[in-house]
């Protein structure tokens, strides 16, 4: 799954407007065939609320999903957590997801701990997106009553095996790497963990290709120009690659296999 306007879709570079038009078009495009989680995350308190807001009346948005502001990495956890139920509240019962994404937001804060107050705060908190690779961290948060979406392709296998196979995926290599990632699901299920574990290091080696020498939104725009899914150039202010960086690109993702 990959929601409307998630990272992959640079979201957090658009005005609100810009936002709701590309929720539109996915909706659109989608055709009621998936559910559609759209991001609303942003820095700005009234922007969020608002987006929130216009979202919640959309017809054809399933859930919304909330990160953390980035830029101030010294939010306390109370203001966080007014913050989000905040921004859940103006969801106006549409179902809440958070989105945990420490390595560019900064916070250090417990979020096994955050997701308890959340369900407690929150009615319609259900769970959250989790990219970040602390396996301790996951395995606590499986234990909780929430709905667990992964973030970071190279945690498929560990996911699979912790959830008992019900692992979802919400990530923007799912729009080119979707079916290393099932069949990986698919062969933990089947008891085949040598094989599952031989596509998974196939995996981290596609996604290293991606990431080595790249900005990494750039350069997953790319992928999905190189597979027939039309992103045009990154959005401002993220650098686009070079003709000769894209031929690199498009090079190692060869020689990687994929």
């Amino acid at each position: 799954r990959n929601p409307g306007g998630g990272s992959a879709g640079q979201g957090i570079l658009q005005c609100n407007t810009e936002r709701l038009a590309v929720a539109r078009a996915f909706i659109a495009a989608v055709d009621a065939r998936i559910a559609v989680i759209v991001h609303a995350g942003g820095v700005n308190y009234k922007d969020t609320l608002s987006l929130c807001e216009n979202l919640s009346a959309m017809e054809g948005v399933d859930g919304i999903m909330l990160s953390a502001p980035m830029f101030y990495p010294y939010f306390t956890y109370s203001g966080l957590l007014e913050f989000l139920c905040d921004a859940g509240k103006a969801c106006n019962g549409k179902p809440v997801l958070y989105y945990h994404f420490p390595s560019l937001t900064r916070l250090k804060y417990d979020v096994v701990d955050l997701m308890k107050n959340l369900k407690r705060r929150l009615s319609n908190f259900v769970g959250l997106k989790y990219t970040a690779s602390d396996e301790g961290v996951y395995k606590r948060l499986v234990k909780q009553d929430l709905k667990i979406f992964l973030g970071f392709p190279n945690m498929t296998m560990l996911g699979a095996q912790t959830q008992g196979c019900q692992v979802s995926l919400i990530t923007g290599p799912t729009n080119f790497l979707n079916g290393v990632m099932v069949r990986i699901v698919d062969l933990v299920l089947n008891g085949d963990l040598r094989k599952a574990k031989i596509i998974q290091n196939d995996l981290d080696d596609c996604m290293e290709a991606i990431v080595v020498d790249h900005e990494l939104m750039s350069a997953m725009t790319h992928v999905m120009n190189f597979v027939g899914l039309p992103m045009g150039p990154p959005a401002k202010p993220l650098s686009d690659l070079t003709d000769t960086q894209k031929r690199i690109l498009k090079g190692s993702l060869y020689k990687s296999g994929k």
